[in-house]
């Protein structure tokens, strides 16, 4: 979240990716930064899916982090 934020600080536009598991740590540690961040959701846990599982998963969250920048139009 730290990360992000600094981006977002800086200009840069940015949309961090985590697993569901984590929404509400992000949530936490975004209100105290006081920053409501680009975020996409991926499923939890992560480390034990097959190459074709995981290519899915990053192929769906690119087209959410696309859309969230404004890079294409859904």
């Amino acid at each position: 979240m730290h990360d992000i934020s600094n981006l977002d600080r800086r200009g840069i536009a940015g949309v961090a990716i985590a697993t569901e598991a984590f929404q509400p740590a992000a949530a936490a540690q975004a209100r105290t930064l006081g920053f409501d961040p680009a975020m996409t959701w991926v499923p939890h846990p992560i480390q034990n899916r097959t190459p074709e599982e995981l290519a899915a998963i990053a192929d769906k969250a690119l087209d959410e982090a696309l859309r969230l920048l404004g890079a294409v139009e859904r």
